[in-house]
């Protein structure tokens, strides 16, 4: 006899539970995560057991980010398939991180998710390679641009890239994201807009930056690859010599321009979308 299998429709905050025995964490500091959600799923088995939930997290132009998955076991391709479907008809478009232990990639692929992008976390020696920026546009430390809605213009060049979020006001503040200002960069256009940023942090002795985000007009120009050389060279100022460039949906073009740099791909989750 086949299995019970029902998905339900729950609120955000009774995700809570799950998140956590998914994500190995307190409930707690997964509160934001739920609060951010819009609708909630859980997938219930024979005697109610979970098998597996998911949040909706809107996206600016990408619909909505499932956040959750689903436990291990014999039915987990059918667990994340049916999560996916329910949420896909209450709120239209989705996509998610194809991580194994928590979505498994191929059985989605199989039923019609498509590949978008992918998170990558690239690592190595601070790189060198020199570029100027494009004509018009200065570079500057975050440092000495205080003011929050330029710190947001730069900040929200990254709101249409799939796997980003729409930014929260809170971002534009010093320490934000344990950025440090003095070492991030911001772009600014002839009329003093933010319209390229990249931000950095030192965490034990290493770099972490997040890969430049450019305003769309601009992603034909040096502008991105100047942001990096811009950071990398206030980093080795800083006597610092390795750094982890994380980034989410970049192209395969910016991609193979990081990886001419000398970094390399550590880390890779592929993003798959529906709807």
């Amino acid at each position: 006899m086949p299995l019970n299998l029902e998905v339900r429709a729950v609120p955000p905050a009774d995700l809570l539970p799950t998140l956590a025995a998914l994500y190995g964490a307190a409930p707690e500091d997964l509160a934001w995560m739920a609060e951010a959600c819009t609708a909630g799923f859980v997938a219930l088995g024979d005697g109610e057991e979970v098998l597996g939930a998911v949040g909706t997290r809107p996206s600016p132009q990408h619909g909505a980010e499932l956040v959750g998955g689903v436990f291990p076991g014999p039915r987990r391709d059918e667990v994340a398939l049916a999560l996916v479907r329910a949420a896909q008809a209450e709120v239209g478009r989705v996509y998610l991180f194809a991580e194994g232990y928590l979505f498994p990639p191929e059985p989605l692929l199989a039923a019609g998710l498509r590949e978008v992008g992918a998170y990558r976390r690239l690592s190595g020696r601070v790189p060198y390679r020199h570029m100027d920026p494009p004509a018009g546009v200065r570079l500057l430390p975050l440092a000495e641009v205080p003011d929050p809605e330029t710190r947001l213009q730069a900040l929200r060049t990254y709101e249409d890239r799939v796997g980003h979020h729409a930014v929260l006001p809170e971002a534009a503040a010093d320490g934000a994201g344990g950025f440090d200002s003095h070492l991030s960069v911001i772009a600014l256009d002839e009329h003093g807009r933010g319209v390229g940023v990249c931000r950095a942090a030192v965490e034990d002795g290493e770099a972490r930056l997040d890969a430049p985000g450019v305003a769309p007009e601009w992603r034909h120009t040096t502008l991105r690859a100047a942001l990096l050389n811009e950071v990398n060279t206030r980093l080795r100022a800083a006597g610092i010599t390795r750094v982890n460039v994380e980034s989410w949906g970049d192209t395969p073009e910016e991609l193979a321009h990081d990886l001419k740099l000398g970094l390399g791909v550590t880390e890779e989750t592929p993003i798959l979308t529906a709807g």
